[in-house]
């Protein structure tokens, strides 16, 4: 009997033994990305001079995408260690949540809404929610959108703002800048409503609009992850890297680079 207990004792240390073990090797979020040795960035591929494609090259560019540079070189050392995965405005939080991506670096405005499924960063960039109209429209002011049809992409901050502050305007949505613009320029619409600094990127490449002066919102931009309380490793880093860019003057010329005023 006694050879018995001793060796269920003997068993029972060896599993708690195994059990602590396994607790070690939990690691937090930050160390299972540098384990991963690259991390996982939502973009957008569409909001130019934010986050775009390059024609040419193939290649991922952009305001958002420097940004999302220099959080990997704070990790790594290496502004090549990420892999970038294009989402629209309506995907920014499912690719979160699900453990799709990361972080999402995308003109990704914080919200209290938003703030209830995901965490944020430290903002980095303030925009303002404006529209833009052909030169010659008679649509001046965001009053005059009344009984207008604007286009807007579903799921923005820029559908909800329209839709409290304009009831009686006509909203036409799209899942994308792409079709969203597309739409406006082929006359499906009298105005495209938008952060002033998409629309600013529209304009480079469209001479015959211009945008109204007035702006009815202001959009703080931040880093979108994954909301967990006990572990805030990632989140630490991600404002790390905002502080020193927005310290050591990186962010004025990563602004003065991509003229995002």
């Amino acid at each position: 009997m006694k050879r018995f207990l001793l060796s269920i004792l003997a068993l029972s240390l060896i599993f708690l033994a195994t059990g602590c073990g396994k607790e070690k090797e939990i690691k937090n979020q930050l160390e299972q990305i540098i384990e991963r040795d690259y991390i996982v960035v939502a973009v957008k591929a569409d909001s130019k001079p934010f986050g775009f494609i390059n024609k040419k090259t193939g290649a991922n560019e952009g305001f958002d995408i420097d940004i999302a540079k220099e959080i990997a070189i704070d990790i790594f050392g290496n502004e090549r260690k990420i892999k970038f995965v294009p989402v629209t405005t309506g995907e920014k939080i499912e690719a979160i949540t699900s453990g799709k991506v990361d972080i999402a670096v995308a003109t990704f405005t914080i919200t209290p809404q938003r703030q209830y499924l995901i965490d944020f960063s430290n903002p980095y960039y303030i925009a303002g929610q404006s529209a833009v109209v052909k030169k010659n429209s008679n649509i001046h002011h965001f009053t005059d959108l009344k009984n207008k049809t604007t286009v807007v992409v579903l799921g923005s901050t820029s559908e909800q703002n329209l839709r409290r502050i304009l009831p009686m305007a006509r909203l036409s949505g799209y899942k994308n800048y792409e079709e969203a613009f597309a739409a406006f320029k082929e006359g499906q619409a009298d105005a495209i409503s938008t952060d002033n600094t998409i629309l600013s990127g529209f304009l480079i490449d469209n001479k015959n609009y211009r945008m109204l002066k007035n702006k009815i919102s202001q959009e703080p931009y931040a880093v979108g992850m994954k909301r967990n309380e006990n572990d805030e490793s990632l989140k630490k880093s991600v404002n790390m890297t905002i502080n020193r860019i927005q310290r050591d003057g990186t962010l004025i010329k990563l602004r003065k680079k991509w003229k995002v005023n």
